[in-house]
């Protein structure tokens, strides 16, 4: 009887093992595709400024966000724009558009460019900046 015990422990230890093993295995491997994801995002948000940035050309119509803004020039509330909330105006913001005037400076391409616009989504930069212009008159 005692020899049948000995033999359940050790096979009951042996599986326990195993298992404590595999949930370890696991939890290590699942931790490292987690950092592997994140360093993926990391590098998807780079290669979408990289984008953002103007080519040689574009640079006299660009507002360049190392620009700073005088004391004279006080950021506009862009999200006054029907159509601009708080993430678009942040994107805009971003890339250096603070004023109105800057707004209207620019395509209707790159500020679909800059905020990330996909052809689904109901905004219309054109319009913006038609209301940036109005705006920036008053």
């Amino acid at each position: 009887m005692k020899e049948k015990m000995s033999k359940s422990f050790w096979l009951g230890f042996l599986l326990a093992f195993l298992a404590g093993v595999a949930v370890w295995y696991w939890q290590k491997s699942t931790s490292a595709e987690e950092g592997a994801l994140d360093l993926l995002d990391e590098l998807a948000k780079v290669k979408a400024r990289v984008r953002l940035l103007p080519e040689d050309g574009e640079m006299e119509t660009a507002v360049s966000p190392a620009t700073p803004l005088t004391q004279s020039t006080t950021p506009d509330d862009l999200t006054a724009i029907h159509g601009i909330g708080p993430v678009y105006a942040h994107r805009l913001q971003e890339a250096g558009i603070h004023t109105f005037a800057a707004l209207a400076a620019q395509s209707p391409e790159r500020i679909a460019q800059i905020t990330q616009l996909k052809e689904w989504h109901a905004a219309d930069p054109a319009d913006w900046i038609t209301q940036a212009q109005t705006m920036n008159n008053e």
